[in-house]
């Protein structure tokens, strides 16, 4: 028992004893200083409250005090931290350096207060680790408190896609266990934040390990912020137990690490080890989806009394499919170690497939000068400057696991990579001549996070081993073609599976009634003429929003004059 009690305590800082300078800690002082706050200024607002917490954590002071100035500090902490989420949740990253520093300023507000609740749970039992007659109410609140505060910081961290802060991990286990020890794990605890729900210790340390084994890195940061609300509900359908079962979690909880985000980090070892399984939630959601299944509209979770959020039936789903201590693959992955030269984005990949070629150039190669881009069309997406070629450069990353299906890659801090869920990916083996010809792999990255040294790691799905740059123009309600844009037509990966299908940029949600796709001529025709082809009965297999990829229902192609 006491050395759980002692687990608590690490990362404590150095305290002192308060002075009148120092933030007041009694009820009428604190009252006021939270009165004083500038809210109306969100920058100096953050900045005195966070100061003012790391000051409060500076302090040695009575369980009960500390209780107290945290409860009165939280409700502004999470307003401020709510809207430094409205400014990052929606960005396209790389983040700018304004709103990064939003998003660390918003995981330090949580780290901070969660380390102030469990320094509440701490000195509450001091000094051997035993809980003191009737305080299992208070200890059990700094306890889903801590718990609550960690998670949100973890959230924090996911919505910048950055690996999680060193010790939040640790600390996390350390207060399960030990409320656990002390028999108030189950104790519920009412949360002003949470309207007239209630929550309890193990609820919370739940809530944080499902969303965990939910990979938030391959979820829009709009869909980890719903999701995350929506387990809060899910949670009471997880079960915690030291006797799991095979398809269990195995969470190391003497390890600064979760559950494991990927299938390749579920290996828990350590002495200490605690069984997770969501099998029952999946149960729910499937009774859930059965039910709602035929409006194929969204659907709402919430706990009993507290606020509710809706999910899209599609995101449920995804986001299931991933609770099992090994995804199902379609291929084995094979350890690596080797490099591969890669190219982010479809219009760096369209260059390189092209021979370096423009946009504009290689539309007039094709079709002649008589059609014309717009200016909008001319640049990158993600290019600073102005020319096609100023970021299409490629940069190495190291395979770090493969398969048939795709890739685990890392990109290193000195590489300068800049990626996001859904960005497409040219692959080749490096050639140590930089002006020979490659054969590019397309893939498309589905998780991606962001290491504390500023590595980069991402899970890329292959699309096709063979692609060739392309020409395509729409046309909505059967008029005429609109400008060209860039596409790539993809091989299928497994032959027999049907013709190609083409990626270009994502439309949003403007409809289409045909394409017209021009493409080079075959590499051993007769003709030099280019392959122009219109497909009016079209398959959209996929729209993220960065790109779209269509292909033809079935053979439905006739050859067009310009």
């Amino acid at each position: 028992m006491s050395d759980l009690h002692q687990r608590l305590a690490n990362g404590f800082p150095d305290r002192v004893a308060p002075t009148r300078a120092s933030i007041p800690s009694d009820a009428k002082g604190i009252a006021q200083w939270v009165a004083a706050l500038p809210l109306a200024n969100a920058v100096s607002a953050s900045r005195v409250l966070l100061q003012g917490l790391h000051e409060l954590n500076g302090l040695r002071l009575d369980a009960g005090a500390r209780l107290f100035a945290l409860e009165t500090l939280r409700s502004p902490t999470v307003q401020i931290v709510a809207q430094a989420d409205r400014q990052v949740i929606g960005s396209s990253f790389p983040l700018p350096q304004a709103k990064q520093q939003l998003g660390l300023q918003s995981r330090e507000f949580h780290e901070a207060m969660a380390l102030g609740y469990r320094m509440v749970l701490h000195d509450l039992c001091v000094p051997g680790g035993k809980l003191p007659f009737l305080k299992g109410g208070t200890a059990a609140q700094a306890a889903a408190r801590a718990i609550s505060h960690g998670g949100e910081s973890l959230l924090r961290g996911y919505l910048l896609y950055q690996a999680p802060s060193a010790g939040v991990w640790q600390a996390l286990h350390d207060l399960y266990r030990f409320t656990d020890a002390i028999g108030v794990v189950d104790k519920t605890v009412a949360d002003p934040l949470l309207e007239k729900a209630t929550i309890t210790p193990k609820l919370t340390y739940a809530h944080v390990l499902l969303l965990a084994i939910s990979n938030p890195y391959r979820l829009a940061q709009k869909e980890m912020a719903d999701a995350h609300e929506a387990m809060r509900s899910w949670a009471a359908y997880c079960d915690l137990s030291t006797a799991g079962g095979a398809n269990d979690f195995d969470v190391a909880q003497d390890q600064d690490r979760g559950p494991g985000y990927t299938p390749d980090e579920r290996r828990a070892a350590g002495a200490q080890r605690v069984a997770f399984s969501a099998a029952r939630v999946q149960q729910f959601l499937e009774r859930e989806l059965a039910i709602g299944g035929t409006a194929s509209g969204p659907l709402s979770f919430g706990l009993k009394g507290g606020p509710r959020v809706a999910l899209g039936q599609d995101l449920i789903r995804r986001l299931s499919s991933t609770w099992r201590t090994q995804f199902d693959r379609n291929h084995s992955r094979l350890s690596a170690g080797h490099e591969l030269e890669t190219l982010i984005g479809l219009h760096a990949i369209h260059f390189h497939l092209s021979g370096r070629l423009d946009f504009e150039n290689f539309v007039r190669e094709l079709r002649g000068p008589g059609i014309s881009l717009s200016e909008r069309d001319k640049t990158a997406s993600w290019a600073q400057g102005s020319g096609d070629s100023s970021r299409a450069l490629p940069t190495r990353a190291r395979v770090l696991d493969q398969g048939l299906g795709g890739y685990r890659l890392q990109w290193s801090a000195e590489s300068g990579a800049k990626a996001r869920i859904g960005e497409l990916v040219g692959l080749a083996a490096p050639d140590d001549d930089e002006a020979a010809e490659r054969e590019w792999m397309v893939g498309v990255i589905r998780w991606l996070r962001f290491t504390l040294d500023g590595q980069v790691d991402a899970g890329v799905e292959l699309l096709a081993r063979q692609a060739e740059p392309a020409a395509l123009r729409i046309s909505e309600s059967g008029a005429g073609f609109k400008t060209p844009v860039r596409a790539i037509e993809l091989e299928p990966l497994h032959p027999g599976n049907g013709g190609g299908s083409f990626l270009a940029p994502s439309i949003g949600e403007r409809s289409f009634a045909r394409i017209e796709v021009s493409m080079r001529p075959d590499r051993y025709a007769d003709t030099r003429e280019p392959r122009v082809s219109v497909i009016a009965d079209i398959d959209l297999l996929e729209n993220t929003g960065a790109y779209l990829r269509v292909a033809a229902k079935a053979k439905n192609a006739e050859n067009s004059a310009a």
